[in-house]
């Protein structure tokens, strides 16, 4: 009964505060699950900065890139667990018919994403270093 409550709760709020890029029904169930995870099942919310639905592979399709420093948690932590002093994860989605299906994760903060049509998703590493990764038809490199 709690769970049910929480994610409807959880629901309400990504769909009151989703960015409007990540408005698909697999990307609003992705963004859900990382907000329950992130804030070990405390209400939070995600920013647009952490929650980019767009093509990453060059199909046409979006596709879902969720990062936790984008994540804000209403628990004993503002922060998502899933994140570190300096970077959080990032977990990269494609869209393979109906489905987002994992694809890739790393580290990373300070997320963006280029305007390319097979884009470079910039971020910063450790110790602050900017660099990108790209889908290269295979993998995230």
């Amino acid at each position: 009964m709690i769970r049910t409550r929480l994610f409807w709760a959880s629901l309400a709020t990504i769909l009151a505060a989703s960015p409007a890029g990540a408005q698909s029904k697999a990307a609003t169930y992705l963004i859900q699950q990382a907000i329950a995870e992130g804030c070990e099942s405390h209400r939070g919310t995600m920013d647009a900065s952490g929650a980019i639905e767009r093509d990453l592979d060059g199909d046409g399709l979006p596709d879902l890139i969720i990062a936790d420093d984008g994540l804000r948690c209403s628990g004993p932590s503002s922060r998502s667990i899933n994140c570190g002093m300096q970077v959080c994860s990032v977990t990269f989605y494609l869209r393979r018919g109906p489905l987002l299906r994992k694809v890739h994760d790393m580290l990373g903060a300070g997320l963006s994403v280029g305007s390319e049509r097979i884009p470079k998703v910039h971020m910063y590493a450790h110790g602050g270093r900017r660099g990108f990764v790209r889908w290269n038809g295979s993998r995230f490199d």
